[in-house]
């Protein structure tokens, strides 16, 4: 009787511990109180950025009003030794205040390296104190290949070692990189947490013929287009001289149908992980039937022994983005993955694995269409193909026709009129 009498005692205990700890972790751990800019390091930041102390407006005690100049990179940093208790917390979660405007503002960890990096953004719009919450599931890996944090491959947040505040890759659509004003207080490691990311899965998403019927009877279709400069038109005047543009225009004229409308929320620099990285801002609120996609120049492998690696990381970065980008949408879209172009000359085989790696989903995903723009390209010769190349990237304006008549093939299954 005596031993149990023991045995319950410490169970008791341990329960109570379990409780204790639970409801520490629900409040939070203090990070930062924000009352010292000093203990920010602004580094190669110091002429894009300055610290302020700020009144918090009513808040608990004080808290620093982050200035950063027009430019696409800023961040205020805090190095420190990992800590363990980190890992018993959900994500972190800070009080902030906005300017009012569109913009945004990063979060970026790291573990120990540059490319061991992870993002995270808010909105700047509201100018009323309040609570951002960020699950440690909503930080993007900086690259593919750089697992997701907290995950069995990954990193454990208690070995992140540095934390920053600022502009982390800020264009936007329009290839600008605002002034931006925020306030931070409090910086807490945060409880239970929900990731607000939803996802669908590829093998959900409608077919592309379903969306060619909708064309055909006149129905309004929209189409979605993703990706970097390439897509975004670099140049050839942006959007007007992309493929996107030409795209719509070939649809609209087969089908007789103005209905059909392809919007771009192409970025110039971008990869699959600063798609993934921005897609709350740029992809958030916009329903498509329809979305094109095509990745691969900004995050290339040159070294032919990492290329299997790199291209299983590439592909499987982009699978999710997609994936979440249907999950943004009311209804799911069909999906186009473009097999990614070549270089025009010191890059011409170099990208052949990411668009093997493309062909690869829809033999996964027979649901999904690839528009086979690199198999298009190939064919015509080294030389015929740098005729349709402004520079080692960008085609010009017959290589973006070209691009949207590859696109255009795929989804309807016919030639483009010429």
């Amino acid at each position: 009787m005596k031993n149990r009498s023991s045995f319950r005692l410490l169970f008791a205990a341990v329960a109570l511990l379990g409780v204790s700890w639970a409801s520490r972790a629900a409040e939070g751990k203090l990070f930062d109180s924000m009352d010292d800019p000093a203990q920010w390091n602004l580094g190669n930041s110091k002429r894009k950025m300055t610290l302020t102390k700020a009144d918090a407006d009513g808040e608990v005690g004080g808290a620093i009003r982050f200035d950063v100049v027009e430019t696409t990179f800023a961040i205020a940093m805090r190095i420190f030794k990992p800590d363990a208790s980190w890992d018993q917390y959900a994500g972190v979660s800070l009080r902030v205040k906005g300017d009012g405007s569109e913009n945004w503002a990063c979060i970026r960890m790291q573990a120990g390296g540059w490319n061991k990096g992870f993002v995270a953004n808010f909105p700047l719009k509201e100018t009323n104190w309040h609570d951002v919450k960020i699950p440690w599931a909503e930080f993007i890996p900086t690259v593919a290949s750089t697992p997701a944090l907290g995950t069995a491959d990954g990193y454990r947040p208690s070995n992140i070692n540095l934390f920053s505040l600022g502009k982390s890759w800020n264009f936007n659509t329009r290839h600008k990189g605002p002034k931006i004003t925020f306030w931070v207080d409090e910086i807490k490691l945060a409880g239970a947490l929900a990731s607000t990311r939803g996802r669908t899965p590829l093998a959900k998403l409608p077919r592309v013929s379903e969306v060619v019927r909708a064309m055909k009877s006149g129905k309004p279709v929209a189409i979605l287009a993703l990706g970097d400069s390439i897509t975004w038109g670099t140049n050839v005047g942006g959007n007007s001289g992309a493929y996107p543009h030409h795209l719509g225009v070939m649809l609209r004229e087969r089908y007789g149908n103005q209905a059909i409308k392809v919007v771009s929320a192409a970025i110039g620099g971008s990869t699959t992980s600063k798609g993934r990285q921005w897609m709350m801002r740029d992809v958030k609120g916009t329903q498509a039937d329809l979305v094109t996609v095509m990745f691969g120049y900004n995050e290339k492998c040159t070294k032919p022994e990492h290329r299997e690696a790199m291209t299983k990381a590439y592909v499987a970065n982009l699978v999710t983005y997609i994936e979440e980008v249907a999950g943004l949408m009311k209804k799911p879209p069909a999906a186009v993955f473009i097999a990614t172009v070549p270089g025009r000359k010191t890059h011409w085989e170099t990208l052949d694995c990411y668009a093997e790696g493309v062909r690869g989903i829809a033999k996964k995903y027979p649901n999904v269409t690839v528009a086979d723009a690199n198999a298009a390209f190939k064919a015509m010769g080294q030389p015929a193909y740098a005729g349709l190349m402004s520079d080692e990237a960008h085609p010009n304006r017959a290589g973006q026709k070209e691009m949207a008549k590859v696109l255009f093939r795929a989804i309807t299954g016919e030639q483009a009129q010429e």
